[in-house]
């Protein structure tokens, strides 16, 4: 699937739907991301693993790693009532590239929430339904909650390292 594809897929999603429909505007997001991952392509902070990852695929992490995951990636996967044929071509394309991306090889990950996903104690296992980011580094600017995991082993783990595609934040003094 191409960019061109993936953007069909979108306006027959919305053909008959107002933008009030359309969560907040999920074509012009997704059109927004496009245009982003453009702008980092050109400046040369798009990463690709010998050439593996597809346009779409890339566009996945983006939109993951930017200001549209919640929206377009995240909320159909806690809530599959919300999904529809866009949202599961995009999850499609971000399993597919973490699929070609190496997984994580680090023995402890850090991430930094503003809210509390759930009633977890220390030392708690559990499963998040959608994607969750994090990083190797612990800048320990965490609002409310701070993450420390402990992943699975390399060859069951399904953490991947898409900063080596893409470091939303290598221009920020806390990336993640």
């Amino acid at each position: 699937m191409n960019i061109s594809e993936l953007q069909q897929i979108g306006k027959e999603v919305y053909k008959d739907k107002p933008p009030a429909y359309q969560h907040k505007g999920d074509m012009e997001l997704l059109e927004w991301h496009i245009k982003a991952m453009d702008r980092l392509t050109k400046a040369g902070r798009i990463h690709y693993i010998d050439s593996a990852l597809t346009e779409t695929e890339i566009l996945s992490i983006v939109i993951l790693e930017g200001f549209g995951s919640s929206q377009l990636i995240q909320s159909p996967l806690y809530d599959p009532t919300k999904s529809n044929a866009l949202n599961k071509a995009l999850i499609e394309n971000l399993d597919s590239a973490l699929k070609k991306i190496p997984a994580n090889a680090h023995s402890v990950l850090y991430a930094n929430d503003g809210f509390s996903r759930y009633e977890n104690k220390i030392g708690d296992i559990f499963t998040v339904k959608g994607y969750f980011t994090t990083s190797k580094d612990d800048f320990d600017n965490a609002n409310q909650t701070k993450w420390i995991v402990e992943p699975l082993q390399q060859d069951k783990t399904k953490a991947h390292e898409i900063y080596r595609i893409y470091n939303h934040g290598d221009t920020c003094p806390y990336p993640e």
